[in-house]
């Protein structure tokens, strides 16, 4: 079992504070403050600091220090059509070669999701984890890891809306509906509508997304 390091615990709660919105986009992350409220040194915090960069989550502004990332409506569209279009292309090629078990695995985690949602006031950080879990699994399925990896950044970068957009029960409720169906559609070996309803949960969390109101005022402009 990997135990876990300081600078993962610390770029987890970096992770876990930008998509709830603790840390607001444009805010400035101080790396005392953080090492501070983790009590742990500096050194790891810089570091979770190079790898949220690397995910496109904070930016280093020369002599002005880290600030979470700001999103457009343009960038926030810009990277659902990629991430649409990257799972329905992990889908197809993990139904080259899905094993029974693999889609049991996915099953327990779409049943996993579905208990978050009937937990009092919904789960929704935990109904995230299972979500990033099940496209996770499907992409180690279809066994390429550069896909998983863009993937893994884009989903990332666009997370904290996503949370967002998961506190409308009806929405929720929805996301959890094509997830079954998704499953039950690789279970009939069906990969043209397996992929097709990915796409459609990929761009209907978007559609749902860009028509919030007041989401992309001026204080959510690209940095």
């Amino acid at each position: 079992m990997k135990v876990e390091s300081l600078t993962d615990m610390a770029k987890r709660y970096l992770e876990k504070w930008i998509v709830t919105e603790s840390l607001k986009p444009g805010q400035q992350i101080k790396e005392d403050e953080i090492a501070s409220k983790l009590e742990i040194s500096r050194p790891p915090v810089r570091e979770a600091f190079k790898a949220l960069e690397s995910e496109g989550l904070v930016i280093r502004k020369p002599r002005r220090g880290v600030f979470v990332v700001k999103m457009s409506k343009a960038d926030v569209i810009e990277v659902y059509m990629l991430k649409a279009s990257l799972y329905a292309m992990a889908t197809e090629l993990a139904l080259e070669h899905i094993t029974g078990e693999q889609l049991e695995e996915l099953g327990d985690l779409v049943q996993k999701m579905e208990d978050c949602i009937h937990v009092e006031g919904s789960d929704i950080l935990n109904y995230q984890e299972f979500h990033r879990k099940f496209h996770l699994r499907i992409m180690d399925i279809a066994g390429n890891r550069r896909l998983e990896i863009i993937a893994s950044n884009l989903h990332k970068q666009i997370q904290r809306f996503s949370y967002q957009t998961l506190h409308d029960k009806n929405h929720l409720t929805k996301s959890l509906k094509y997830h079954k169906k998704i499953v039950e559609k690789i279970l009939e070996r069906d990969t043209k509508n397996a992929c097709k309803i990915m796409k459609e949960h990929v761009l209907d969390a978007m559609n749902f997304l860009i028509k919030m109101p007041g989401l992309f005022d001026s204080t959510l402009t690209k940095a």
